[in-house]
């Protein structure tokens, strides 16, 4: 790609709308995005979505004639719905305009993505879509909503060396009543079961010393998102039976249909169970 001098970047500083810029920096914090995804964050006061959605298209052709965007060369389809004919991701110039007055800002490294990464990422940057949509529609407050890698947790280890937690997404939910606080993981049924309990149980040790309660006042819930009921009833029966795992009510099973109304209609904290409580011989 060609190089963009730091004259060109402050240029299109001056060029490019605050709507554009708000485009840019979702595109940072997801990694990759469609152009639905992108029309349903920023393009949201046309006459119809089918308008709304040509409205992006051109303002995303725009900005990738400034270099400051690129579009996939195939299409990718992904878990949680969704429309959009291109698949965006940010370049290093349209990173630069950004970070244009961060003086410690450093390039991010080249990283040649699988299709299966792609979809993944897009899946996740779904359901981060959908919770800020579900804010706005119902007056929730977000005030939290981290993307992979900023909602990963660093945390010792079974062995006691230093491990870090990965879940996909974090968001911490409230209104006047409740604060719900959620980790969310995308899972595309690519992944055996034994690699799930393996997940689970590091969510177990990540838990097992309370600092996440005593962060929060409450466990948070681990929500796994499925593809089909197949693979939820399947999950569900694993961990159920599963005798090793620990902290086993702090995980939900569900569909893509179900994503937002478990987030809207909330759930009661879980507890520990008997045998967990205070669990620090680990």
């Amino acid at each position: 790609m060609t190089r963009v001098s730091k004259r060109r970047i402050e240029e299109l500083d001056r060029l490019v709308s605050e709507r554009d810029k708000a485009a840019l920096l979702s595109l940072e914090v997801c990694r990759y995005m469609h152009s639905g995804q992108i029309q349903r964050l920023h393009f949201t006061e046309h006459a119809n979505p089918t308008a709304a959605l040509r409205a992006t298209n051109r303002s995303m052709k725009k900005l990738q004639a400034y270099g400051l965007i690129d579009a996939l060369d195939r299409r990718i389809g992904y878990a949680i719905g969704g429309s959009g004919s291109y698949v965006w991701l940010l370049t290093e110039a349209g990173r630069k305009l950004l970070h244009l007055n961060d003086s410690e800002y450093r390039p991010r490294k080249k990283f040649e993505p699988s299709t299966h990464f792609i979809k993944h990422t897009l899946a996740t940057t779904e359901a981060y879509v959908q919770i800020t949509e579900m804010c706005k529609e119902y007056r929730l407050e977000q005030m939290l909503c981290e993307i992979e890698p900023a909602c990963w947790r660093s945390y010792t280890g079974e062995d006691g060396k230093p491990a870090t937690l990965k879940p996909d997404l974090f968001t911490i939910l409230a209104n006047d009543s409740y604060e719900d606080i959620w980790f969310v993981e995308i899972d595309m049924a690519t992944q055996s079961p034994c690699v799930i309990l393996d997940k689970c149980a590091r969510y177990g040790q990540y838990y097992r010393d309370c600092e996440i309660k005593k962060q929060y006042g409450i466990y948070p819930y681990v929500v796994f998102v499925v593809p089909n009921e197949k693979r939820k009833e399947r999950l569900q029966a694993v961990i159920a039976e599963s005798k090793q795992l620990r902290f086993k009510n702090i995980f939900i099973v569900i569909t893509p249909e179900e994503f937002k109304p478990l987030l809207l209609s909330g759930a009661e904290p879980p507890t520990e169970t008997k045998g967990e409580q205070h669990d620090n011989s680990n």
